[in-house]
């Protein structure tokens, strides 16, 4: 086994005197597709946001390709918080993809997608603009380089982040609820972009979704949260099929029943 490319250490979470994630203990391994399913505000999406620094970590330590996230070590080698450069230089390892896209609505697409990588990584311009094409190609959407976000639709503007996402080459991509935003003939388009990355095999991934045969398609490996903790973490054929806990059973019984149900 490798070093963990992602790694929790007994990570607690507060907002005021509500705890939303206990002590979490988790490593992701290079290349590892890893989804994170449970119901809503138990976590799942905190544990994200932590690991791309939207939210401060309460307690413990979360470690991204062998240096501390939230941390540094002083002359000592004791650790204290980290600096503004010390989180940027970490934080450039990941990358995420949001419910809603993010893009910015004046710039044309391939604009967007160059835009992270110029004014962030310092990437000459004319290198950028062939990269950002590439992964343009990528996804299926090279012909709308120079159109605007307002022109293209919900499917089109999620696989355009998904681009910008992956031009700036992060070591782990982080897909929060990706399509939970689409209309449904959408979906399929964006979930067939992220089956392809995953098939690629180089990029950790962090996948947190409703969509259990996607899951159970893509993952290496199924996390499930429920009030702030990991309940099971395993292969999908255990956690989908096996499930050890009364709530996680009670969670995929609860899952059948609404997909079962007429309109």
């Amino acid at each position: 086994m490798s070093e963990p490319i992602v790694k929790y250490n007994n990570v607690t979470k507060y907002f005021d005197d509500l705890m939303v994630l206990d002590g979490i203990d988790f490593e992701i391994q290079p290349g590892e597709k890893v989804a994170l399913v449970g119901p809503s505000g138990s976590g799942k999406t905190t544990f994200a946001r932590l690991l791309m620094t939207l939210e401060e970590i309460t307690d413990g330590t979360i470690e991204v390709a062998g240096d501390y996230l939230w941390h540094e070590k002083d002359e000592n080698g004791d650790l204290k918080p980290a600096s503004t450069d010390h989180l940027r230089k970490v934080r450039s390892n990941i990358g995420m993809v949001f419910q809603h896209f993010h893009l910015f609505p004046h710039m044309t697409v391939l604009e967007n997608i160059i835009e992270a990588p110029v004014t962030v990584k310092g990437v000459d311009k004319k290198e950028a603009i062939k990269d950002g094409k590439e992964m343009l190609d990528k996804v299926g959407l090279l012909d709308k380089a120079d159109n605007y976000p307002a022109q293209l639709s919900g499917g089109q503007k999620q696989r355009v982040a998904i681009a910008r996402a992956l031009v700036m080459k992060p070591k782990v991509l982080i897909f929060d609820e990706p399509t939970s935003a689409l209309d449904p003939e959408l979906i399929g388009e964006v979930l067939d972009v992220i089956k392809d990355i995953a098939e690629e095999g180089e990029t950790s991934m962090l996948l947190i979704t409703h969509e259990m045969d996607f899951a159970r398609e893509v993952a290496d490996r199924i996390a499930f949260f429920d009030a702030g903790k990991i309940v099971e973490d395993g292969p999908p054929s255990e956690i989908l099929y096996h499930p050890k806990s009364p709530r996680l059973k009670e969670f995929l019984e609860r899952f059948m029943s609404t997909q079962a149900s007429p309109e």
